[in-house]
């Protein structure tokens, strides 16, 4: 019996250290690289008439009145050619704001810092001309009212859609996206603990944006 369990360590230890070798031996995954090509580019204008940022189902939601949107957005998307690993950057953030914005203790304010932010381009277009997006470089400080107050850094996934010019910002994707955008919370105060919000959350933001210019995005 103690000869034959020597023999199955002996093996067990041979295996594992097989196993690590093969590991060690195996390709790293290459980066992506994408070639994107921008057409009608140009200074834009983004509004949308609903945003809402989620953590832990506690939601800010920014709504639109008749004279003003619930966000908007300008900046630059350059016509030409970019190619990088992915995600490769095709033009910026330059203004942001966030309008008529209410969570569960009522009005919010928000203060967007740290513009402008990039837009980037993480995936290879489909065939109904979509294109996945991350924005990225992302800073603004929420005041939830009654002293709570966070702040959100990051990145926000979404897709561009050729043929009706807009963005949706939404983890939901249409195609497997490259790279993973996330946003994290921050500088959390003791009231907005108490609600539920944390330190190094990870919080959503879904919103449909109408760009301006009609800009086409053909990534591969």
């Amino acid at each position: 019996m103690t000869l034959i369990k020597r023999a199955s360590n002996l093996l067990l230890v041979a295996a594992t250290a097989g196993a690590v070798v093969g590991l060690s031996a195996a390709p790293a995954m290459a980066a992506t690289t994408l070639t994107v090509k921008v057409s009608n580019g140009g200074t834009y204008t983004a509004t949308a008439s609903k945003t809402v940022l989620t953590d832990k189902g506690v939601s800010v939601t920014c709504t639109s009145t008749s004279t003003t949107p619930a966000s908007k957005a300008t900046g630059t998307v350059a016509t030409g050619t970019h190619t990088g690993t992915s995600p490769v950057k095709v033009g910026t953030v330059k203004t942001l704001s966030f309008n008529h914005c209410t969570g569960p203790a009522g009005t919010v304010h928000t203060t967007v810092q740290a513009l402008p932010y990039s837009i980037k381009v993480d995936s290879k277009t489909n065939s109904t001309g979509q294109t996945d997006g991350i924005i990225t470089g992302i800073k603004v400080q929420v005041n939830a009212g009654l002293g709570c107050t966070f702040t959100v850094t990051g990145s926000a996934p979404g897709f561009y859609t050729n043929s009706t010019h807009k963005l949706a910002v939404t983890s939901k994707l249409p195609i497997t996206p490259l790279n993973k955008a996330q946003m994290t919370i921050s500088n959390v105060t003791a009231s907005c603990a108490a609600a539920g919000i944390a330190n190094g959350d990870h919080p959503t933001f879904t919103s449909t944006y109408t760009v301006s210019r009609h800009f086409t995005i053909k990534s591969t």
